[in-house]
């Protein structure tokens, strides 16, 4: 059973990232960013094992991320070669992973809106964090009192995290909006129509076409295709088997120029050769038809002086 939405409930897709971006490019951009942040993901893992401490829900995430790293890659590859299958699985995909970092994000956010007090007190994960607040009094620094130092605390939160929650919403809500141009992006492949796109980039290869420029290297087999085959002119069944002058004269240019055998590959008629030949002929029997016509001239005129 497939699952569809109506016509009317179906949005339309983009044709463009801000009106001014290709779909690809933007695509590629958005999936380079997702990258970057399950990498820091791997380095967090790392951390963790590493003697850096952690919760079980970092531990988990840094997990996901690693694995959430490897099918980004996949769809990279799948985005980069325009498959539209894989384009549209991978757009499922990263609508899940958004679905699944918003867990991670509620979770977190609630733990450090909620749980955890910003009342300035000193709380070291580690052996460098503890050496690094002791460090300050050694410096020449003073301690500051419990009450001076959660008035210090306060203040501070409460200018940041009015800020700090805007951008965790915004960045939510951005993330939505990466997920339409992934989606827009697989729509257009499936349907042909991602090339008529007014923003969208110019294939290589129809370029190439469309332009009529073709590689270097491509250019002697054009040469080669298009240039006509040489054929010898039709001759008379009679003379097939005796050689004519003009290619008895030409044999010895052949043997003579054997150096050049890549240029010239067989001497062939050509139209001087074949009226050269075609005169010469011509000649010959009219000589022939004179000669005749003399002695028969001779012979009347002794039968006539025999008479």
């Amino acid at each position: 059973m497939k699952l569809t939405l109506r016509p009317e409930w179906r949005l339309r897709p983009l044709s463009s990232a801000l009106g001014f971006l290709d779909l690809k490019t933007a695509v590629t951009i958005v999936l380079l960013f997702a990258v970057l942040n399950k990498v820091a993901g791997v380095y967090g893992l790392i951390a963790t094992f590493t003697g850096a401490g952690g919760s079980v829900a970092q531990l988990s995430l840094y997990i996901y991320s690693c694995v959430a790293l490897a099918a980004l890659v996949w769809g990279l590859r799948a985005t980069s070669q325009e498959n539209p299958k894989h384009t549209l699985y991978f757009a499922h995909l990263f609508f899940a992973d958004h679905v699944l970092s918003t867990a991670w994000l509620v979770f977190f956010a609630v733990v450090w809106w909620v749980y955890t007090p910003h009342d300035g007190r000193r709380q070291a994960n580690s052996a460098a964090q503890e050496e690094m607040m002791n460090a300050g009094t050694q410096l020449g620094g003073h301690n500051m009192t419990a009450e001076e130092r959660e008035r210090a605390a306060m203040t501070i939160w409460s200018e940041e995290k009015g800020l700090a929650t805007a951008v965790i919403v915004l960045g939510w809500l951005v993330k939505f909006y990466f997920a339409a141009l992934l989606y827009s992006y697989a729509i257009h492949l499936r349907k042909g129509s991602y090339r008529s796109l007014p923003r969208s980039r110019t294939s290589p290869t129809l370029g190439s076409t469309s332009l009529g420029v073709l590689p270097d290297e491509e250019d002697e087999d054009v040469e080669d295709f298009y240039r006509l085959p040489v054929r010898a002119p039709p001759q008379a069944q009679s003379h097939s088997r005796q050689p004519s002058p003009g290619r008895a004269r030409r044999k010895p240019v052949l043997s003579a120029s054997k150096g050049d055998a890549d240029e010239v590959d067989e001497v062939l008629f050509d139209e001087d050769e074949l009226s050269a030949g075609g005169h010469l002929r011509a000649g010959t029997s009219t000589e022939s038809t004179s000669g005749d016509d003399e002695e028969l001239g001779r012979s009347t005129s002794h039968s006539r002086r025999a008479r």
